[in-house]
C-alpha cells in the first residue's frame, strides 16, 4: 500500500506533540540534540509518519499545511519494486512514464514531459535535479531502497519552501539517521531480462555521539524490446556508493558529512539508433546544526557534479556542476508560533560539447521566511515567502544571430518572488480540512538560457530573454477517518494556472537568417488545469490492508499557434495528460507471510516518438498495470520474496519509448 498510515490519535493537541517531540529528540542523551529528530519513536507515539521537511519542525503528516503523502519503508518493501519510479507509480496524482529499462520521467498532477523540469527531487534535502536540460536521472540517485526511511511527496507548487523548480511538487527521499538508527542489511536478486543485482547497508556507532552509515549496490540487465521488436543494443546498468556520518560534538551541536558516487547507463529517453545515456555523478556534503540563544541554526553546504553523455557518437555531452550553501534559523517567539528564516547561495554551471564547446552558469541569491501560527488548538496557519535573484553568465563562441551579443547574455538578471500559504482546520477528532494557495517558479534550464547547437542549416539556440514560468495554485482538501472501517478518506480539489510557459528550441520560436534557420527557446503562452483526487485506504486487525483512489485532471492550453502544431510542443499538455487514473491495491500479512497486489489504470494520452523522420506524435491507449509480491520470513534474519511486474500482460506500450515487459524478480534479504 502506498500512502500514510492511519492516524488514531487525532485528539492530541499540537502543543502536546511538541512536548513529545522534545522528549524523543533528547531520548538518547538526556539533553536536547540539535536537529536530531527520532522519527521512529514519534511514529510509534502517534501512529503515523512524522516529517520535518515542510516547516522545519516535527509534524504529523496529517498536520502539514499542504498535500503530503508519505511512503514508508514497509510500503517500499512490500511494493516489490527495484527502483523509486516503480514505487511512485501507485501514488495518487503521480504520472510515471518508463521509456526504457532504467529510464523514466515522473510528474505530479499532469504536465509530464521529456525531460520534465517541473519536479524537484531531493535526498535528505539535497537536490538531485539536474539543471542542464532540467530533469531527474532516476537511475543515478546514490541510495539503496533498504536505507530509505520514507519518501515524502508534496503535491503542488512549493517554491517558497523548497526553491526553484518545486513547481508541480517535491519528492524528498529521507534516509535513516546514522546516529539514531541501526540499519544493517544485504540483498541479492535476480530475474528475467537478464536482471541481477545486490546491495548492502551497514551502520557503525561510536557510543551515542557518532554514527556512520555506508551503502553500496548495483544491477545489470539486458533491457526491453524496442518498437522495432528487437532487444535494445544498450545494456542498462547501475552502481553506486554512499557514506553518511553524524557526530554529536556537544549536546547542542551536531555535525554532518556525506558523499557518494554513481555510474549508470540506459537507453536515452528519445530513441535514435539505440544511443545510450551515460551518467557519472558524485557529490559531497557537509553541515552543522546548533541549538543557540538565537534559535536552531542549520548550515548546509554541498556540491553535485554530473558528467553525462547523451550519445550521438560522443558529440553530445556535458558536465553539470551545482554548488549550494544555505543557512537557516528556526525560532520560537511564542508557544504557538514557529518562525524559519533562511538565506541561500547557489552556483549552477555547465560545460558542454556539441560540435562546439562553451560554458554557461548562473548565480542565485535567495532569502526566505516562514511563519507557522497555531491560532487555536483546531486552527493552524502557515505562510512562507521567498525571493530569488539570478545572474546569468556565458562564455565561448556564439552562433551569429540578430540581436545577440555576449554582453546581452552576461547582463541578464531575474528577480522573482514566490509564496506558499496553508490553513489547516481540525473540524473534529476525525475530520481535517486544508486550504492552500501558492505561487511557484519553473526556472529555465541552462540549455534554455544558453544552448548553442549548429546542426547543418539549423541552429538550436537558448535565449537569455526567456523568463521563468509562474505557477499559481489553489487547493481545497478534506480528510476523514472512518473508525468503522479503520480507514482514511482523502479528497482534494485543485486549480492551477501556468503563465509564460517555456518551449525549448525544438518547439520555440523560428527565425530565418541568411539561409539558415534559428530555433530558439521562447515563452509561448499559458495553460490552466482543474483536477480532483479521491482516495480510501485502511487496514484490519486480521492483517488485511487495502487502498483505492481515483484522480481526474483536465488541462487547457492557450499558446502560440505555430508552436501548438508541433508534436513535442507544450501545446500538447492538454492531450498529453491522461484524464483518468485509478489505483487499486490489497494486501494480507499472516505470520511469516506477506501478500500484496497493486494495479493502476491510466486513460489514453498523446506522447511523441523520434525516428528517421524526426519527432512524431503517437497515441498511447488506455492501459492497466498489475504488480504482485509474495514474501516469507524464514528466520529472524532472512526473508525471501518473489515479485512480478506487469502481471496482466507480457508486454505493452506505455510511452513512445520501448515496450514495457513483464518481469519476474526473486530476492533474498539478510538483516542483521
Amino acid at each position: 500500500m502506498i500512502g500514510f498510515a492511519i492516524r488514531p490519535m487525532r485528539a492530541l493537541s499540537r502543543f502536546r506533540l511538541l512536548l513529545l517531540c522534545a522528549a524523543a529528540v533528547s531520548s538518547h542523551s538526556g539533553k536536547a540534540r540539535a536537529q536530531a529528530v527520532d522519527y521512529g519513536t514519534l511514529e510509534q507515539i502517534f501512529g503515523e509518519p512524522i516529517t520535518t521537511s515542510v516547516t522545519g519542525k516535527p509534524q504529523r503528516a496529517s498536520d502539514v499545511p499542504g498535500d503530503l503523502v508519505i511512503i514508508t519503508q514497509d510500503e517500499i518493501r512490500r511494493s516489490g519494486a527495484t527502483d523509486i519510479p516503480g514505487i511512485l507509480q501507485f501514488v495518487t496524482g503521480i504520472d510515471v512514464r518508463q521509456y526504457s529499462f532504467g529510464d523514466a520521467e515522473v510528474g505530479i498532477r499532469g504536465y509530464n514531459s521529456v525531460p520534465n523540469p517541473r519536479l524537484l527531487v531531493l535526498v535528505d534535502g539535497r537536490q538531485v535535479y539536474l539543471d542542464d536540460y532540467g530533469y531527474v536521472a532516476w537511475n543515478t540517485i546514490p541510495v539503496q531502497l533498504n536505507e530509505i526511511r520514507q519518501i515524502e511527496v508534496v503535491k503542488g507548487p512549493a517554491s517558497a519552501l523548497f526553491g526553484f523548480n518545486a513547481t508541480s511538487g517535491v519528492i524528498n527521499i529521507v534516509t535513516y539517521d546514522p546516529l539514531l538508527d541501526n540499519i544493517n542489511s544485504a540483498d541479492v536478486s535476480g530475474g528475467t531480462q537478464g536482471y541481477g543485482g545486490g546491495d548492502a547497508v551497514g551502520t557503525l556507532h561510536w557510543g551515542r555521539t557518532a554514527g556512520v552509515r555506508v551503502s553500496l549496490g548495483g544491477w545489470t540487465a539486458n533491457g526491453f524490446d524496442s518498437r522495432a521488436g528487437t532487444e535494445d543494443a544498450v545494456a542498462p546498468r547501475y552502481g553506486s556508493f554512499n557514506i553518511d556520518a553524524r557526530w554529536q560534538v556537544a549536546p547542542n551541536i551536531l555535525l554532518r558529512a556525506s558523499a557518494g558516487v554513481t555510474d549508470a547507463r540506459a537507453e536515452r529517453f528519445i530513441d535514435t539508433n539505440d544511443d545510450e545515456r551515460q551518467n557519472r555523478l558524485n557529490f559531497w556534503r557537509v553541515g552543522a546544526a546548533a541549538d543557540t540563544g538565537l534559535g536552531a541554526l542549520d548550515l548546509d553546504i554541498y556540491r553535485n557534479q554530473a558528467v553525462t553523455n547523451y550519445g550521438f557518437g560522443g558529440l553530445v555531452n556535458d558536465t553539470d556542476d551545482v554548488f549550494v550553501a544555505k543557512l537557516s534559523d528556526i525560532l520560537k517567539p511564542g508557544a504557538d508560533s514557529t518562525v524559519r528564516l533562511g538565506v541561500e547561495y547557489r552556483n549552477n554551471g555547465i560545460a558542454f560539447q556539441i560540435k562546439s564547446s562553451g560554458a554557461a552558469s548562473y548565480d542565485t541569491y535567495s532569502a526566505d521566511a516562514m511563519w507557522d501560527w497555531q491560532i487555536a488548538p483546531y486552527l493552524d496557519l502557515t505562510n512562507a515567502v521567498r525571493l530569488d535573484h539570478l545572474v546569468l553568465h556565458d562564455t565561448g563562441a556564439l552562433i551569429p544571430s540578430p540581436g545577440r551579443s555576449r554582453a546581452i547574455y552576461n547582463a541578464t538578471t531575474l528577480t522573482e518572488p514566490s509564496f506558499n500559504s496553508g490553513l489547516v482546520i481540525q473540524l473534529s477528532d476525525d475530520d481535517t480540512a486544508r486550504i492552500t494557495a501558492a505561487r511557484g517558479l519553473q526556472l529555465p534550464s541552462l540549455f534554455d538560457f544558453a544552448l548553442q547547437i549548429p546542426f547543418g542549416s539549423l541552429n538550436y539556440l537558448g535565449s537569455p530573454s526567456v523568463v521563468p514560468t509562474s505557477i499559481w495554485d489553489a487547493e481545497l482538501a478534506y480528510d476523514r477517518r472512518i473508525g468503522a472501517l479503520d480507514s482514511v478518506l482523502t479528497t482534494a480539489l485543485f486549480w492551477q494556472l501556468n503563465t509564460d510557459l517555456i518551449a525549448n528550441p525544438s518547439t520555440g520560436s523560428v527565425i530565418e537568417v541568411n539561409g539558415e534557420t534559428d530555433l530558439e527557446t521562447a515563452n509561448v503562452g499559458s495553460s490552466y488545469e482543474v483536477g480532483v483526487e479521491l482516495g480510501l485506504r485502511g487496514k484490519s486487525n486480521g492483517g488485511f490492508r487495502w487502498n483505492v483512489s481515483y484522480s481526474y485532471s483536465t488541462i487547457h492550453d492557450d499558446i502560440t499557434a505555430s508552436v501548438a502544431s508541433l508534436p513535442l510542443a507544450l501545446g500538447n499538455y492538454d492531450s498529453g495528460t491522461p484524464l483518468n487514473k485509478v489505483i487499486l491495491g490489497a494486501g494480507y500479512s499472516h505470520g511469516r507471510w506477506e501478500f500484496d497486489v497493486q494495479s493502476r489504470y491510466q486513460s489514453r494520452y498523446l506522447d511523441s516518438i523520434t525516428g528517421p523522420r524526426g519527432a512524431q506524435p503517437i497515441t498511447i491507449n488506455n492501459y492497466v498495470t498489475v504488480n504482485a509480491r509474495i514474501g516469507c520470513r524464514l528466520s529472524a534474519h532472512l526473508t525471501i520474496a518473489g515479485s512480478v511486474q506487469q502481471l496482466n500482460a507480457p508486454r505493452q506500450f506505455e510511452t513512445g519509448g520501448d515496450y514495457i515487459e513483464r518481469r519476474f524478480i526473486a530476492k533474498a534479504t539478510w538483516v542483521y
